[in-house]
């Protein structure tokens, strides 16, 4: 009895450590992965236009790009379940980066897809599997606060690199922060995966059969979850939304400034009201009415931004405050619903919500490119608010949490 009591307190201390590294290092990945993809973050759009892409065939190529996505991801996720989530995250830190050497060697439209397709595998693969892996191995507390504290350094490691993106793109070409963010890119792949090299694949207690692995019947029976099924259509339903944020901001304050250099010290701004927001996600209530919260706090500033008028500071004040909501709302989401995912298909299930998210934002491209030939870029984010908002109230209705 002494010899088994020994044993199972060496387990716990045993346990304790591993978990304890296994959140530093989950930290330590998201803020290299964040600081290396931070480079382009003022001027994507820019660089598009400046090869002769407008608005529309813009957003019809970042539909490319989050289609594949879309399809590829719950076969990437289920891939994760199967050989292992941090095998996959690597692969898939390693075609992120390489997509952006080939933005920086495309010279139009047809280039710029081949880069958003090899992209795209990359975002598939690596899409909710370093998170997966590390609920995995700790508590639901434990993988909350560490998903916040990644989000949080991540967003400001950020500011640094915008920055000097913005700046390169400025003065020495568009092209040049793409190249800049591939090299970078592979580099954090190498640190991440020595870092994470000693830490298990996968829990004692990772047993599944193939048939429990057959992404097919994961599909069917997440759906039949009433709560799964709600997650994965607000997802589609957040994600449309913010599409035009994403895509539209750049031109925007270029069109209401006159210049496009000081875009990438706006980052700032964006990056440090990120972090306060995923520092307030570390404490927030994990429920359906914290998330309704969450989602009126985005839509409701961003009402505002059509009828501005001629104050710039009408504009960027709104803008920057949304953030705070957008940085919330996922880590809230994921906590919500991997209360309901068993170890072996987390990955599995995870990407099927991220999956349904990437459809989203197909549609939240086509609507709002097309909605530009109509009406002002400000003016379709307005559009978005009052969706958003309507969602904020379908959400408070929910009447059955985890």
């Amino acid at each position: 009895m002494v010899n088994v009591s020994c044993a199972y307190v060496k387990n716990l201390k045993k346990e304790k450590t591993m978990n304890k590294t296994t959140e530093k290092a989950f930290v330590v990945a998201k803020i290299l992965e964040s600081t290396s993809a931070a480079w382009f973050f003022g001027t994507y759009i820019l660089f598009l236009q400046g090869l002769g892409i407008d608005l529309l065939s813009a957003s019809l190529l970042n539909s490319i790009f989050m289609g594949l996505s879309s399809v590829l991801d719950p076969f990437t996720g289920n891939l994760g379940d199967r050989i292992g989530q941090k095998r996959i995250y690597l692969f898939g830190l390693l075609m992120w980066s390489l997509s952006h050497i080939v933005y920086w060697m495309s010279g139009g439209f047809w280039g710029c897809a081949v880069a958003e397709i090899i992209g795209a595998v990359g975002l598939a693969s690596r899409s909710e599997a370093l998170e997966s892996w590390l609920r995995n191995h700790s508590t639901e507390e434990k993988t909350h606060k560490a998903m916040a504290q990644g989000a949080y350094y991540g967003r400001l490691a950020t500011i640094p690199t915008a920055i000097l993106g913005g700046i390169i793109g400025a003065r020495w070409g568009l092209e040049w922060p793409w190249l800049i963010s591939g090299v970078t890119g592979i580099m954090a792949m190498v640190m991440i995966g020595i870092w994470l090299k000693d830490i298990p694949e996968k829990p004692i207690d990772h047993v599944a059969t193939s048939s429990d692995l057959q992404i097919w019947n994961i599909a069917k029976d997440a759906w039949k979850d009433p709560i799964l099924r709600r997650t994965f259509i607000f997802t589609a339903l957040m994600v449309a939304c913010f599409q035009p944020f994403n895509m539209f901001w750049p031109v925007i304050f270029r069109d209401a400034t006159g210049q496009a250099q000081w875009l990438g010290s706006m980052w700032i701004g964006i990056a440090l009201a990120s972090a306060l927001g995923s520092k307030l996600a570390e404490k927030w209530v994990i429920n359906s009415k914290g998330l309704a919260v969450i989602v009126l706090s985005i839509g409701i500033p961003m009402l505002l931004t059509p009828i501005r008028g001629s104050w710039i500071i009408m504009l960027l004040i709104p803008f920057v405050i949304h953030e705070i909501g957008r940085s919330m709302w996922l880590p809230i989401l994921w906590s919500y619903t991997n209360r309901r995912i068993s170890n072996h298909i987390r990955t599995s299930v995870n990407s099927l919500r991220s999956s349904a998210g990437t459809t989203g934002a197909v549609l939240g491209l086509l609507v709002s490119g097309a909605l530009t030939k109509l009406i002002t870029p400000t003016q379709v984010w307005g559009v978005s608010a009052v969706v958003l908002i309507l969602v904020a109230y379908w959400v408070y209705g929910w009447n059955h949490d985890v």
